[in-house]
């Protein structure tokens, strides 16, 4: 894996599932590799991050009050928390006092953006399902050039897509099992 040092506004990024049922996958730029983000288990939500030369911990907790939170590998400080709303989308802290929105952005809810204060997207994706392999366009927005956390939103915003579809899973399987 390639590992550079900044993702830049106008970079093509695609997340890719290189193989079907794994919890494992690539951020891409052209066939080049850029970034990954993987599973610890399979049936867990700890998710190892890395874009560029930067790496974190993903982790879904709580149950009445879930959040994500985002580490350093080893630190128990979050340098990010996502707090979801009910129903759709959430609020995301940066350890530096940013709040951005994660809100869908059209209705069939294929694309989602982190949204900052003045309502621009920052960091959008597009994603698509494929032959039980998930993957997403991501677009890096000009205005977000002034935001340093662009690597952590690449991954976050992944990890949330990723999270989504598991619990969509669960709830079909849920419900065809019970009827």
């Amino acid at each position: 894996m390639n590992r550079p040092t900044a993702i830049l506004p106008g970079t093509s990024l695609v997340w890719e599932q290189p193989k079907a049922l794994s919890r494992a996958y690539e951020l891409k730029t052209e066939e080049t590799a850029v970034g990954r983000l993987r599973f610890e288990k399979f049936c867990g939500s700890l998710a190892l991050a890395e874009v560029g030369s930067e790496t974190w911990t993903f982790k879904r907790v709580g149950f009445l009050a879930p959040r994500v939170t985002a580490r350093l590998p080893g630190s128990e400080v979050d340098v990010a928390l996502f707090r979801p709303h009910w129903g759709a989308g959430g609020r995301l802290s940066l350890s530096d006092g940013q709040q951005l929105e994660w809100r869908r952005m059209e209705f069939w809810g294929s694309q989602w953006a982190f949204v900052a204060s003045d309502t621009h997207a920052v960091v959008g994706f597009d994603q698509h399902h494929r032959f039980s392999r998930a993957s997403a366009r991501v677009t890096i927005h000009r205005s977000s050039l002034a935001l340093p956390a662009i690597a952590i939103l690449v991954a976050l915003g992944w990890y949330l897509l990723i999270l989504a579809a598991a619990d969509d899973a669960a709830i079909i399987a849920t419900s065809t099992v019970v009827s």
